[in-house]
């Protein structure tokens, strides 16, 4: 009987989305051919990418002129991605400079046969859609024939009523944002639930490929309250969990979002000489991505069926971001393993005269331990001094023996501990991880 009841409530709900999407299909919309199914990332501009073994599948690359960026990961496949601002005017003349930009990068060596197309990055006001569907309407005629042309799209469009289709109408592909999906940015939170039961019918009712945009970054902010109670946010680019983490002047607490990243927050509660920029009674709010808020929306992705294509995370980090997972992390999350990997050291050699000098930095994983850890590290021969840098308390004991106190939600892949000098190269090693 309890079979039964699940089949005919599993028979409901398949008839429900069924009707939903002949019920959301728009007859203006001519249908185009679905995509083959591609996980890839959004690579940003800026300071270089990290490294990885991992090639994606596709890589969205920002760019900002004609010229392709250096040092780029490699991938299958890329996507020339161009950011235009709110207050920037759609005109015409706007679109004849990308399409003839977008030229150029096709023709460069290192994108030369691995360009599928371009994608405007523009967070158009809803009640702005027509003038946007105008000027994309513009570009697909610029554009060489064959180009692929993408946008990133935000969720509010497709509310009842908005002008989406005249958007939709001359793109091949659209790329929902799971993510800051409020008209606002707020200081904690950063994901959007997905939810399948409602965002497929809509998404696939336009027979336009997709693919999904997820959150895979993390971000710090600072909340400040005026006289009137009104709220105040200032967001830290430079900043580092370590900046925070452990530090007595601060009351921690932690929470996590609806889609599962963690919070902590820090009420400052004491002025902080080395952090001018807070105050007694400002908040610092650390929003993290875990391992369940990335392999929870990549799930529900993998569900929507219909025309979505694949999913794409925001971001792959450059070398000087510490809140981004790197590609290794994310595809351990997607693979149902931990964010965390085994604590080890790595050394760097450094010149110095007469003596050998080693530089050691320390590798936590994805550390979201809530309590303080002690670490030590061993050298298999005697050292001459130990000269301790960076955020970590690092403290030599004896001649072989430095013990690395790491507080709680460091957060941090890896962090620099300081220069060993000795008179013959030694190797280390973590005993306590």
């Amino acid at each position: 009987m309890m079979f039964s009841n699940v089949r005919g409530i599993a028979a409901v709900a398949a008839s429900i989305l069924l009707a939903c999407a002949f019920t959301f299909r728009h007859e203006n919309i001519l249908p185009k051919q679905h995509e083959p199914w591609k996980l890839g990332y959004w690579i940003w501009a800026g300071d270089k990418a990290i490294a990885s073994r991992y090639a994606p599948q596709i890589l969205y690359v920002q760019v900002q002129s004609d010229q392709w960026p250096e040092g780029l990961p490699r991938a299958e496949s890329y996507v020339a991605v161009r950011r235009l601002e709110p207050k920037q005017e759609l005109t015409r003349g706007l679109a004849g400079r990308l399409a003839q930009e977008y030229r150029a990068l096709r023709h460069d060596p290192e994108a030369r046969g691995r360009l599928a197309g371009l994608q405007i990055d523009y967070d158009s006001p809803t009640g702005g859609l027509k003038s946007y569907g105008r000027f994309l309407t513009i570009l697909r005629e610029e554009l060489p024939a064959g180009t692929q042309l993408s946008i990133t799209a935000l969720l509010d469009w497709f509310r009842p009523n908005t002008a989406i289709e005249d958007v939709l109408q001359p793109a091949d592909e659209f790329v929902p944002q799971f993510y800051d999906a409020g008209a606002v940015r707020t200081s904690s939170g950063i994901a959007e639930s997905i939810a399948v039961e409602k965002w497929a019918p809509i998404f696939n009712a336009f027979q336009t490929p997709y693919r999904v945009g997820i959150s895979s970054f993390g971000r710090i902010a600072r909340r400040r309250y005026d006289g009137s109670g009104r709220s105040h946010i200032q967001f830290f680019r430079d900043a580092s969990p370590l900046d925070f983490a452990g530090r007595r002047e601060l009351r921690r607490s932690v929470t996590s979002t609806s889609a599962a990243e963690t919070v902590v927050r820090y009420e400052v509660a004491v002025a902080m000489p080395d952090q001018e920029q807070l105050e007694p009674g400002d908040v610092v709010e650390m929003t993290l991505p875990t391992e369940l808020s990335v392999r929870t929306a990549y799930e529900a992705v993998r569900r929507f069926g219909g025309y979505c294509a694949g999913a794409i995370f925001f971001r792959w980090p450059n070398r000087s971001e510490t809140l981004a997972l790197t590609p290794e992390e994310v595809t351990r999350a997607l693979e149902g393993g931990t964010l965390a990997s085994p604590v080890h050291v790595e050394t760097a050699n450094a010149s110095c005269i007469e003596r050998q000098c080693s530089d050691l930095y320390l590798h936590l994983g994805r550390d979201l331990s809530p309590t303080d850890r002690m670490i030590e590290i061993r050298s298999d021969h005697p050292t001459e001094l130990f000269l301790p840098h960076g955020p970590l308390a690092s403290l030599p004991v004896g001649s072989n023996r430095i013990m690395v106190r790491v507080p709680a939600y460091s957060a941090t892949e890896s962090v620099y501990l300081g220069r060993v000098i000795s008179a013959r190269p030694v190797k280390f090693e973590v005993l306590t991880p």
